[in-house]
């Protein structure tokens, strides 16, 4: 075959597979964010595809902040199915553990499970939330959670990253 002739196949090859309907994939978020002065908050979610091939978060983490109460936290969300009761939940950087959290996992009406994290050995919901975001920002938004044998990789979209610290310099570090 003409090197011409192959290319010109090669090309048709490439377009039919680029603009057929079923191989588009739909872009999905891996994180978000809510700002105000209210309010600081960035979501990140862990993505998984479903039976129907679609994307969807199998694990949410939201960093929260309610800033006339100067409150943060870190609230998580996942399937209903998950087991209730105390989970420590690691935080890896390299294939090695740098943090350790406890989330105590709860049912929400039955549709999903809800908890917060804390320190592994702690109490309190700001001392993870600062520990937390100071990991995440060392990571440049790159990071693996490992829990019950499940390992979690979140990518926070650079500028949600940006955005979110900047409102949390704005409210708890002037």
């Amino acid at each position: 075959m003409q090197p011409i002739a192959l290319f010109h196949k090669l090309f048709l090859i490439t377009c039919a597979i680029l603009f057929s309907g079923q191989t588009l994939a739909k872009i999905v978020p891996t994180s978000t964010t809510e700002l105000s002065q209210q309010s600081c908050r960035l979501d990140l979610y862990h993505l998984t595809k479903n039976e129907q091939q679609q994307f969807e978060s199998n694990l949410q983490l939201a960093l929260i902040t309610e800033n006339p109460l100067r409150q943060r936290y870190i609230a998580l969300k996942t399937a209903s199915s998950h087991r209730s009761g105390f989970e420590n939940i690691g935080y890896y950087r390299s294939g090695q553990p740098v943090e350790i959290f406890t989330a105590n996992w709860r049912k929400y009406k039955n549709q999903y499970s809800v908890s917060r994290l804390v320190v592994l050995g702690g109490t309190s919901d700001k001392q993870a939330f600062d520990v937390f975001t100071r990991l995440l920002k060392q990571d440049q938004g790159h990071i693996e959670l490992k829990a019950s044998n499940l390992s979690y990789r979140f990518t926070v979209r650079q500028q949600d990253l940006s955005d979110f610290q900047a409102c949390i310099d704005q409210h708890y570090h002037k």
